[in-house]
């Protein structure tokens, strides 16, 4: 059975009214929307996560940069520094996370875990549903891993239930063309195992309220994860 975490519910809701992410902006959007599990009100948007997460953009159009049949949309992007090059474009993971605590005033607390692996990503997701602290979590991910088409970049999703029994873990993706027909907008279930493999040089960004950071920290270190920030 899927075990929604704490904040799924406001996840779900909220990802809803704001689909889908303005293009090469995944991190800051999947981070304003992990934000309202944590937060009980202003959570910053999805233009001061990027202002404050150091994000660029590439201006011109790169259709394979977006799944296929996906609206190519830029809200924000007036306020942002341009990209050297593609390959600069977007939201590094340690700017995220230092965006995310700058745009929320240090209210919440970033915990990085690089790349846990399928055997300790099951742990740690079957602890956190048990968790008695709020938070939310984000997934840096290949999407080669996750899709069945040709889309290959990194990108941002967020992380709101698994299902131990079909060793399944659940998602809020940034556009509702990759979300499951049988579940919320833009949500479905990727496998433990490809999950895993998807951020094998990536991780994830645990986001807990700041007063909850040593609790959270240590959960994570009893199932002895790592806690740099990758670069990819």
């Amino acid at each position: 059975m899927l075990r929604r975490f704490a904040g799924a519910s406001v996840i779900i809701s909220t990802l809803d009214q704001v689909l889908p992410q303005p293009d090469q902006l995944c991190g800051p959007f999947s981070a304003s929307v992990a934000l309202t599990a944590v937060l009980d009100e202003d959570a910053p948007d999805v233009t001061a996560l990027a202002v404050a997460s150091g994000s660029a953009i590439w201006p011109v159009e790169v259709a394979s940069a977006r799944p296929p049949g996906s609206p190519r949309l830029t809200d924000g992007w007036d306020g942002l520094p341009r990209a050297a090059s593609t390959d600069t474009a977007g939201t590094t993971a340690a700017g995220l996370a230092e965006g995310i605590a700058t745009a929320t005033d240090h209210r919440v607390a970033v915990i990085p875990i690089r790349g846990p692996g399928a055997e300790r990503l099951r742990l740690l997701l079957a602890r956190l549903a048990d968790a008695q602290f709020r938070f939310s979590l984000l997934a840096n991910v290949h999407t080669a891993e996750l899709t069945e088409f040709d889309w290959n970049v990194g990108h941002f999703v967020t992380v709101w239930g698994f299902d131990q029994a079909e060793d399944g873990v659940a998602i809020a993706d940034t556009y509702r063309e990759l979300g499951d027909p049988n579940m919320p907008p833009g949500c479905r279930t990727v496998s433990t195992d490809a999950f895993a493999s998807a951020m094998s040089e990536r991780g994830l960004l645990m986001i807990v309220e700041s007063d909850d950071h040593d609790a959270a920290l240590a959960l994570t270190r009893s199932l002895d994860l790592r806690h740099d920030v990758w670069s990819v």
